[in-house]
């Protein structure tokens, strides 16, 4: 038998280089991971969220739109007994709402209108995620326009334009 060479050291060129990945490609590995769990665990919180006492689905809300040129009012929401209903004006101008804060009673309707020359929204607090009180994201409305909703809940409710949040409201419901 003859005796075994000795093999020559492999060249660190030929070894294969399982697990060696350069240092950026593991942080955005890790990265992507990490916002991947952060996703589920948000998603899964919220669909937890059902008891909301704010979910449309439970709320005795109108909201009407109003067309300028037709002079057509659009209702959508549960139907209720408007009689005798108080009614509050609040007008969106360039340089916000007016007035800013009103106090009403528990059944008023507050009417908005658009007198800011552009398109505007009425959405809910906070911005941009507009959840403390969803029935009041009323969307956008154009110049001449007005959007309304009957609030039948006591509570503090603000609101903002989305498309200029300098631009903001609250709503008291006694």
């Amino acid at each position: 038998m003859e005796p075994e060479k000795p093999q020559a050291p492999e060249s660190p060129s030929s070894q294969k280089a399982y697990g060696k990945k350069p240092m950026w490609q593991w942080v955005a590995i890790y990265v992507v991971i990490g916002v991947v769990i952060y996703g589920l665990v948000y998603y899964l919180y919220l669909s937890k969220r059902q008891t909301n006492p704010y979910s449309t689905e439970s709320q005795n809300s109108n909201v009407s739109q109003t067309n300028p040129t037709s002079g057509q009012t659009t209702t959508s929401g549960n139907a209720n007994d408007q009689t005798n209903q108080e009614e509050v004006n609040v007008t969106l101008t360039k340089s916000g709402f007016s007035p800013q804060t009103i106090t009403i009673s528990q059944g008023a309707k507050v009417i908005w209108t658009n007198e800011s020359g552009t398109t505007t929204t009425v959405n809910s607090a906070d911005h941009p995620t507009h959840l403390k009180y969803p029935p009041l994201n009323l969307g956008s409305f154009t110049n001449g326009e007005s959007l309304s909703l009957v609030f039948d809940t006591p509570g503090t409710y603000g609101y903002h334009n989305h498309l200029n949040a300098s631009q903001f409201g609250t709503v008291t419901v006694e």
